[in-house]
């Protein structure tokens, strides 16, 4: 994620807002209009044969006078069965990460999740890699200097990390105005136009006008989004691991809610590891319980608090442990690994190691050099602030949801609160819509972002839409593999039939594997 904030290095109503639903504005697809597919201009992983292309589509949905466009990036991989039933859109999450090298890293997978009878295809939205990428710095050093200068301060740093923090975040804001003062841009980034966009492809593909599309994290707000603007246009939807999409346009666009599995999520693993034993879980020699092992570790993070360590130009700290501790909850594919190096930790033994693992997890989860994630996030809330006092409500709600990653993660909080730039459209309504086929939401039970009551919270606006829980830890269904999870999903992109309520699928990967 962008080093804009180094505490986060992981994660007024606009007067020309239109309408709640999607109506038509400014548009160029037309029946000549028409995505240009052909060869990737990078080196493609995929084992199946992939194609780029690209659409124009309009710069700004709300001025019908401007003829500027933006050429949005794509990326097809065709039905590996025929006959193709149509497209399948996608979006990974961020907002701010570009979709295209996703999918091309996971066609063969996805293929077979959704049954293998459409083509799959992903775009970068706008604001994202080189789609009027948002900046708010000239250098990434710059970025990571002004990172250190202004940090977001865990909430328990000291009595007046908040304060400082809030003053943080508007000398952040004031820079953002000032690189941004000749330009427009701040306000074309939205997830409104986004959905216009997605819009746009559908038209542009020729199929049915009807929109597929598999969100995951942001992605599900997003798809949520489009849905309630267009709900006639929707086809087959799968949001999964599910932001709460109140909370994100409502509370300074993030979801205080996010945090409600987290606590579970980790006491959970702490319980598989002492379950699996020491051949599997090296932490399994520390403690005989669960309990007394989240003690030690709650104890880890106190230590580094007031002892932290230089290794190289690294600090070793409270955050620094508490981060590893979300990180490592979040993506558990590698959870063996994981607790080989924070038993090293908990030792003092092979600091080293532990340093270029965790440096080596926050490059896995990296946005790259720009600032899109706030520039998308922070345009797009409705809440605005001037005084702290107005933001305390939500930091200190979000402090109280999850004792052991509250303090450290909620003054993400105040980002927005005070962000000079508004989205030219932003979706204004409360997603009490009936779309045109019911939604399937999918959310994770230990999944420590995106709780599955999120996913309940959604549903239950979107009229004849269900719930799929997956009894498993990550962020998002596809962190663990479940067959019963994949039925479902073939199931219903193959004729749009729904799971009955309550349906819960367990995993079939082992979340501990020997090491």
């Amino acid at each position: 994620m962008p080093a804009m904030t180094v505490f986060i290095t992981f994660i007024n109503l606009l007067a020309l807002a239109p309408a709640v639903l999607g109506s038509p504005l400014h548009t160029l697809t037309n029946s000549s209009q028409q995505i240009k597919w052909g060869p990737c201009d990078f080196q493609s992983v995929s084992p199946l044969p992939v194609e780029c292309g690209t659409l124009l589509v309009p710069v700004d949905y709300t001025n019908t006078a401007c003829n500027e466009t933006v050429a949005l990036s794509l990326l097809r991989s065709r039905a590996v069965k025929a006959p193709s039933k149509g497209s399948i859109l996608f979006n990974f999450g961020g907002p701010g990460y570009g979709a295209i090298h996703t999918l091309d890293l996971m066609t063969a997978s996805f293929h077979g999740l959704t049954g293998g009878q459409y083509d799959l295809i992903a775009f970068d939205p706008r604001g994202v890699e080189k789609t009027l990428t948002f900046s708010c710095f000239d250098t990434p050093v710059d970025r990571k200097i002004a990172g250190y200068k202004y940090p977001l301060l865990p909430l328990n740093a000291s009595d007046v990390a908040l304060v400082d923090t809030w003053a943080n975040t508007q000398a952040l804001s004031n820079i953002c105005r000032n690189r941004n003062t000749t330009t427009d841009r701040g306000a074309l980034v939205g997830t409104a136009f986004v959905a216009r966009d997605m819009m746009q492809i559908v038209d542009a593909l020729g199929e049915d006008g009807l929109l597929r599309f598999w969100g995951i994290s942001y992605g599900s707000l997003l798809g949520a989004t489009v849905a309630a603007m267009f709900p006639d246009r929707m086809d087959r939807l799968v949001l999964d691991g599910v932001v709460n999409g109140h909370n994100y346009y409502h509370r300074f666009d993030i979801d205080v809610d996010s945090l409600l599995s987290a606590d579970a999520a980790f006491r959970a693993i702490l319980s598989e590891c002492i379950a699996v034993g020491p051949a599997k879980c090296a932490l399994a020699t520390v403690n005989s319980t669960a309990s007394e092992l989240e003690a030690t570790l709650i104890q880890l993070i106190e230590d580094f608090k007031a002892n932290p360590i230089a290794v190289n130009t690294t600090i070793i700290n409270a955050m620094f442990v508490v981060q590893l501790y979300y990180i490592v909850i979040k993506y558990p594919s590698a959870i063996a690994n994981a607790a080989v190096h924070i038993n090293y930790l908990l030792h003092r033994r092979n600091l080293t190691a532990v340093v270029d693992y965790y440096n080596g997890l926050q490059a896995g989860i990296a946005m790259g050099d720009d600032d899109s994630l706030w520039g998308i996030k922070c345009g797009d809330t409705i809440p605005r602030a001037t005084e702290l006092a107005d933001v305390r409500p939500e930091v200190e709600h979000m402090a109280k949801s999850s004792e052991i990653f509250g303090s450290y993660l909620t003054t993400l909080a105040t980002q927005c609160a005070p962000w000079p730039f508004e989205a030219k459209e932003r979706y204004l309504g409360d997603f009490k819509v009936k779309t045109k086929v019911p939604v399937l939401f999918v959310g994770n039970t230990y999944d420590p972002v995106t709780p599955v009551a999120s996913a309940r919270n959604m549903s239950a606006s979107f009229e004849g839409s269900v719930v799929l829980e997956q009894r498993g830890f990550g962020h998002a269904s596809t962190s663990q593999s479940s067959a019963c999870t994949a039925k479902v999903l073939r199931a219903y992109f193959a004729n749009g039939t729904l799971p009955e309520a309550g349906t819960v699928c367990e995993v079939d990967t082992p979340l501990f594997k020997s090491r």
